[in-house]
Order: structure tokens, then sequence, then C-alpha cells
């Protein structure tokens, strides 16, 4: 009894696309009517990360992609819902796919990096941080954008090897005989360096900066308060766990595929199943993110009410130094006239 290894993918991929859009649905409604924390644009980053997640979970089971190698070639096989109907539908598609994956890695690091401008540098100008953040992500994005565009392209002088790529490694008896398209390119075409060359600094520049954040947010809260105080201890390991969730869930499921197509692009190293469970991995970021935000929303609030609160301590703080100051500067004054004045008028007697 021989598996169908399409026909499994096409189940996982469309449970676990279903599962994401209720879960990043419902996650946009406690965002909504129950994340009033005061912290208008972080709300806006979980919006946006939300609608991210779910703009991915649709595409993705519209789309659904899997990756294969072979003879030189790589090939991208759509076997969703609105494949094979014509050329310009899968190429926007899978445009769209793509865009939202990129998209969706960059939106990672950009979170970390507000967390971390929120919790470590309050005195960082928020409006050029957000011009800048906004700046480079848009810029960044038209860029890959671009390359996304030029990549996702059909073209017919190689349909025939992309077919034969697709029955010797993915899909041996396919149930019908209609002519599939696929997306192929040879990998000696500079198209392909330059379409792996930008995912390979997208990775490698999210994971940096999620990493580098994460230990400056983690260090910044163990010189808050008492460290041996057990409400302290148990917040601050309550949300190091969250960071952690909320870090290695996405970056295992977006980079471990990406890296994985780009090490075996070339080679036949990339069979049928695994190449299906790479793409389901690839896609379960749009229920692994929902569920880990679902879980740490009370940590969220209570992180941010900590974090309001600190900001109203230190100013109050501030305030309380500087009446100190005036005080001491006012009580030194009298002093010194007292003693001034006082000599003067004796020898004025």
């Amino acid at each position: 009894m021989t598996i169908d290894i399409a026909e499994v993918h096409h189940v996982v991929e469309t449970t676990i696309n279903v599962l994401s859009i209720i879960f990043n649905c419902f996650l946009l409604y406690l965002i909504k009517y129950y994340s009033n924390f005061g912290l208008k644009l972080y709300r806006y980053l979980l919006t946006v990360d939300a609608a991210l997640d779910l703009l991915l979970g649709i595409f993705t089971l519209l789309v659904q992609p899997v990756g294969l190698n072979g003879d030189g070639y790589s090939v991208i096989h759509s076997n969703g819902f609105i494949a094979g109907y014509s050329p310009f539908s899968d190429s926007v598609f899978m445009t769209l796919y793509f865009f939202t994956v990129h998209t969706n890695i960059i939106w990672i690091a950009v979170q970390f990096f507000y967390r971390f401008r929120l919790m470590c540098k309050n005195s960082m100008h928020e409006r050029l941080v957000n011009f800048m953040i906004v700046t480079v992500t848009t810029g960044y994005s038209i860029i890959a954008l671009a390359e996304i565009m030029d990549f996702c392209q059909v073209l017919d002088k190689y349909q025939s090897v992309g077919q034969y790529v697709t029955d010797m490694n993915y899909w041996p008896n396919p149930k019908d005989g209609s002519r599939r398209l696929y997306f192929v390119t040879y990998v000696k075409e500079w198209r392909m360096f330059r379409c792996l060359l930008l995912w390979t600094v997208t990775c490698c520049a999210t994971i940096a900066i999620v990493i580098l954040c994460e230990k400056k947010i983690v260090a910044h809260f163990r010189q808050q308060g008492n460290p041996t105080h057990s409400t302290t201890q148990r917040m601050h390991t309550e949300f190091h766990r969250a960071l952690l969730a909320m870090a290695i869930c996405p970056l295992i499921t977006t980079t471990f595929p990406v890296f994985y197509y780009m090490i075996t692009n070339g080679f036949s190293l990339c069979p049928g199943p695994v190449s299906a469970v790479m793409s389901a991995l690839l896609s379960s970021v749009t229920l692994f993110n929902p569920v880990t935000t679902i879980l740490c929303f009370r940590c969220y609030r209570r992180i941010a009410a900590r974090v309001i609160s600190c900001g109203r301590y230190d100013a109050q703080e501030r305030d309380n130094k500087g009446t100190c100051v005036t005080q001491q500067i006012q009580v030194a004054g009298t002093v010194i006239a007292s003693s001034t004045v006082g000599p003067l008028s004796n020898t004025g007697t």
C-alpha cells in the first residue's frame, strides 16, 4: 500500500490553516476588547502580527506550495484549492504567499526591537524611532516584493522539467491527467541567487535582532526591583518563558525550512515526504503565533502594567529628587544668608 504524499500533505495543510484562521480571528477579538493596557503602539503591533498570520493562513490554504529539488532545478509545486487555473492567478497568489511569509519574518524582528525600546530605552525619541522602523521595514519589503515577483513567474520552457521532478519526488500517481503549472528555476540562474541571498539576509538578521533584544530585555528586568523577592523572581521567570515562546516558535517554523531549502538547493536531497513536512512546518507559524500569544496574554497585560507603573514611578522619583534638591538649595541659601547677615548686623550695631 503506497501513501499518497500529495493527499496527506493537502489534508495536513488544510487542517493547520483552518485552525490558524480560527485562532487568529479569536486573537484579534482579544486584542480589540481585552487589551486595555494603555500601550497603543504595542496593541498596533500585536494587531498587525495577527493580521499577517491570518493572511498567511488564507494564502497558504489557497496555494499550499511544496518545494522540490532535482536535476539542478528548484521546483515549487502548488497543491492548493486554486492551483492550476491560469498562469496569472498562480503567479499572483504565489507572490502574495511568499511576500506574506517574508513580511511575517520581518515583523518578528520589528516586535522584539519595539519591546526592547519600550522596556529598556524609554529616553529614545518615539516619533524618530517609529519613523525609522516604518521606513526600514517598508523599503526592505518593497525590495523583497520586487525580487519575489521576478522569482514567481511561470516559464513555459521549464514546465516539462517541473512535471518530471514532481512526478518523481512528490506525486508519482496523479489522479487527474491535467497539466499542472510549476514554478521552476535553474539553480545557476542569477534570479535564484538573488532570491536565496534575500532570504538568507532576512533570516540571519531576524535571528540576530531577536537574540540581542531578548538578552537585553531579560537583563534589564533582572535589575528592576529586589532580585531576592519571590514575586519579582516569578515575574522574571514568567516573562523569560513568554519571550522564549514568542521567539523560538516563529523562528524555528519560519527560518528552519528556509535554511533547509537553501542548503539542499541544487542537490537531489529534498525528497517528497521531507518537502511536505517542511512546507507544513512553515505553515504552522500561523498557528503557533496566535496560540503562544493567547497563552501569554495575561503575562502581556501584567508586563505592560509594570512598565507603565515603573515609568510613572521613575517620573515621580525624578520629581521628588528635583523637589529635594530645590529644598536643599533653599535651606543652604537660608543658612548662608543667616550666617552672613548675622555678623554684619552685629558688626553694624
